[in-house]
C-alpha cells in the first residue's frame, strides 16, 4: 500500500490527466467562440504544468527511495 503522500500524488496525476483529456473535447466543442477556445487552452496549459510538477515530485520520491 502506498504512503498517503504518494497515493495523493498519483491520484492527483490521474485526475489531472483525465482533465487534460476532457479539455480536448471542450476545445473542439467551442469552435465558433474564440474566447472559450482561448480560455480552454489556458486551462490546458495550467493543467500540463501541474501534471509536470506531479511527475517530477513522484520521480523525486522514487529517487529518494520514498515511493512506498
Amino acid at each position: 500500500m502506498l504512503k498517503n503522500w504518494n497515493h495523493d500524488l498519483v491520484h492527483q496525476l490521474s485526475e489531472t490527466s483525465d482533465g487534460l483529456w476532457r479539455i480536448e473535447d471542450y476545445i473542439k466543442n467551442s469552435q465558433g467562440c474564440d474566447h472559450c477556445i482561448k480560455m480552454w487552452n489556458e486551462v490546458k496549459d495550467n493543467l500540463e504544468k501541474i501534471s509536470e510538477s506531479l511527475v517530477e515530485e513522484i520521480g523525486r520520491h522514487y529517487q529518494e527511495n520514498r515511493f512506498e
